[in-house]
């Protein structure tokens, strides 16, 4: 078994959920999940959100421990918090400097994800994204839970849809939008697309 099979079975234990409840919440079939579990097969994001949220955790702390996660710092782990949305301002200032960010990239994916804000118990959480010429984010639209996100993106071309929209979004364009819109976005042209995602509430 992997630990990235570990960590979903750990989580799943934690709070008494069986896999056939677990195939119920996500869609997905029992052996899969089973699979999945003892490293047998590779989920793609979106399976891995529908576990995430199944988990009531974010997808980030589906990381801890586990394969998808990268990072210059591998004692720093990202711990699996609960998705909060009444947790309290923040009333320290903390930095993360450069080369001490919590880098995750996760199955299938050509490019990564690092971790701008210090943790995820906040009510706030940052994201600075790399994802190569070709990607997409999965074969369907996938929604996450409410909340608000906006994007920038610093260099090359991302096509995004949320919805029925779809906006072409090039170097210095922002989007918002909510959180439970169904998206799908991939990477356009022959650049590396490269931006910054902030959450509200965390929960990517």
């Amino acid at each position: 078994m992997s630990d990235f099979g570990k960590t979903i079975r750990l989580q799943r234990r934690l709070k008494s959920i069986t896999l056939k409840e677990l195939s119920i919440k996500t869609g997905l079939s029992i052996s899969f999940l089973s699979e999945v579990e003892r490293g047998i097969s590779q989920p793609s994001i979106a399976s891995l959100r529908k576990i995430a949220q199944a988990l009531e955790i974010s997808l980030l702390g589906l990381s801890e421990n586990g394969a998808p996660m990268i990072t210059d710092n591998p004692v720093d782990r990202i711990p699996a918090y609960p998705l909060r949305e009444s947790s309290p301002y923040i009333t320290d200032a903390k930095v993360v400097r450069a080369g001490r960010r919590k880098r995750i990239s996760f199955p299938g994916m050509k490019g990564y994800f690092e971790l701008l804000t210090p943790d995820l118990n906040r009510r706030l959480e940052a994201l600075s994204f790399k994802v190569e010429p070709g990607f997409e984010s999965g074969p369907k639209h996938f929604t996450d839970p409410p909340g608000e996100k906006f994007m920038i993106i610093l260099e090359g071309t991302l096509e995004f849809h949320v919805g029925k929209e779809v906006f072409i979004l090039n170097e210095m364009d922002s989007l918002s939008y909510p959180s439970d819109a169904p998206i799908f976005y991939k990477a356009v042209g022959e650049k590396v697309v490269k931006g910054i995602l902030v959450i509200t509430p965390p929960g990517f």
